[in-house]
């Protein structure tokens, strides 16, 4: 799967499957709700700092689109790429202005 583009989700095979993908969620729940600090040790850990969801919405965008500009800062801290896309071609800063999230766009402004 290229990093551009997300692939077509798949039904878990097994219970591991499962397990994988509930630990993904949490990873795109923390993004989408600010938490910041218990982001940054799984980040460390080696959590995929650009891990996307089906839709392609990566965690900066998730971060940006929901106004956490400290979580969008540590995303970018870390490698996020703010010029990734969406299936439906937004950036993190596209969704950041289209949420009005003020203290995000300043992060991700060039």
């Amino acid at each position: 799967m290229s990093e551009n583009q997300p692939g077509e989700p798949q039904q878990p095979e097994n219970q591991m499957d499962k397990d994988a993908i509930a630990f993904a969620q949490g990873i795109f729940e923390l993004a989408r709700n600010g938490g910041t600090s218990m982001l940054r040790p799984m980040l460390e850990a080696g959590v995929p700092v650009n891990m996307r969801t089906s839709d392609g919405k990566s965690l900066l965008m998730l971060a940006a689109s929901n106004g956490h500009a400290d979580t969008v800062q540590l995303l970018l801290e870390k490698g996020a790429n703010p010029e990734l896309q969406d299936t439906e071609g937004n950036t993190a800063l596209s969704l950041a202005q289209a949420m009005g999230a003020k203290e995000a766009i300043k992060h991700l402004s060039p």
